[in-house]
């Protein structure tokens, strides 16, 4: 089937765009939506743009940042980065919605291969060398990503090895500046406190903060802290004020102390990463490249053991595997979120898989309760929940979702 006109939400696997066959969704943002599509017996990711020229007065303004995303890409070609095979528009040739034409990467993202592999310190290492290179090989290159975490590393299932994507945020340094001075399009609980401190004191974006490689190495840094914990150093959805107070408040908070199978070479790396003086972070890729390399030829056999306990197989089912995962990443991450927060502390007696046997209920009036209450839910997850509810709300007032 065919769609002859519409909004790029409105898509549905099965459907014909030009010569793609959509075969599922793979992920919605707030400015572009991913679809896994074949054409000619090949798998591709098609992404599409959420505006288009029809959307505002000015068309090339909404373009612009697609179009700066193809640029982007059109300089670097590298084993660790997406490639881009094209870009078209739909539904019209002229006027419709940009999408990009980019290689299928087959493979969980960072955040869910953390989850669900059981990596080992080495394991982890070398994953976390490769993509030390990587933005040591973009960097080079001029260009920031401005949005590094879990989410946007795919671990390629042909050879476990890290794939950076999603450049919609990024940029380069011939490339025409298109918004103010206020922070891109990105994730604000992984900026770092020099790009928070900026924007606190310039609210009015009345110049523009320049990225430097150490903002995405912070980035990085925090990722790895992911992996390493399975937590965050600090609530990650916090107005910039608060995340800024958050990160000056993380002295002392390091890997190790939450996860004691944390190698003390990788945690002093993560702590470097991390620290507020950017002058005292990698300065480059092949900086932290250099040190994770070093301490990966003096890791003793202890390197080798999970950071984490195994799941009992009743846990073990992947929540977003294909068969189960809508596209929507806000879901995914509360998800996420919730199964970090079950998960076991390292050194802890294993998960039985047997049923937790029934207490009989002392005697006395019932209260009509079947169950305990469950404990009451994080604010910043409520509020979360919320403005999803209110944005689903808002598409549907503008037609853009299907009810069911």
């Amino acid at each position: 089937m065919s769609v002859q006109g519409g909004h790029p939400l409105l898509l549905q696997p099965q459907e014909v765009v030009g010569s793609f066959r959509l075969l599922k969704r793979l992920a919605t943002g707030g400015f572009g939506t991913v679809f896994l599509a074949e054409t000619g017996g090949f798998r591709v990711a098609l992404k599409f743009a959420l505006q288009g020229p029809q959307d505002a007065e000015d068309g090339s303004q909404v373009d612009a940042r697609t179009l700066k995303e193809v640029s982007v890409l059109h300089r670097m070609t590298h084993p660790n980065v997406v490639a881009l095979r094209g870009y078209h528009r739909w539904p019209h040739p002229r006027t419709g919605y940009l999408f990009l034409v980019m290689d299928y990467v087959e493979g969980p993202t960072l955040s869910d291969w953390a989850m669900e592999a059981k990596p080992t310190a080495r394991q982890v290492a070398r994953l976390f060398a490769e993509l030390a290179l990587t933005l040591d090989f973009i960097h080079r290159a001029g260009v920031r990503h401005r949005d590094i975490k879990g989410s946007n590393i795919i671990v390629r299932a042909s050879d476990a090895r890290p794939v950076l994507v999603d450049f919609g945020s990024s940029d380069h340094a011939c490339a025409p500046a298109i918004t103010d001075g206020r922070p891109p399009p990105g994730t604000p609980s992984y900026r770092s406190p020099e790009l928070l401190r900026y924007w606190l004191n310039h609210p009015l974006g009345m110049s523009r903060y320049i990225y430097q490689p150490t903002d995405d190495l912070y980035s990085l840094g925090l990722t790895l802290f992911q992996v390493l914990t399975g937590d965050f150093p600090y609530p990650p959805d916090l107005p910039a004020a608060a995340l800024l107070g958050g990160i000056q408040a993380i002295k002392g908070r390091a890997a190790r102390s939450l996860n004691p199978r944390v190698p003390r070479a990788l945690n002093d790396i993560c702590e470097r990463l991390l620290r507020q003086d950017a002058t005292e972070r990698y300065q480059m890729g092949a900086d932290l490249y250099a040190d994770l390399s070093a301490a990966l030829e003096r890791a003793p056999a202890s390197w080798d053991q999970p950071l984490f306990n195994a799941p009992p197989p009743h846990e073990a089912v992947t929540e977003e595997s294909d068969d189960y995962f809508d596209g929507n990443e806000e879901a995914r991450e509360l998800r996420r979120w919730a199964r970090a927060h079950e998960r076991r502390i390292p050194g802890a007696a294993p998960h039985s898989s047997a049923p937790t046997p029934l207490v009989p209920a002392p005697p006395g009036p019932s209260l009509g309760l079947a169950a305990p209450l469950p404990p009451p839910m994080p604010w910043w997850v409520a509020r979360r929940l919320a403005w999803r509810r209110r944005w689903e709300r808002w598409l549907q007032r503008l037609g853009l979702r299907r009810d069911g």
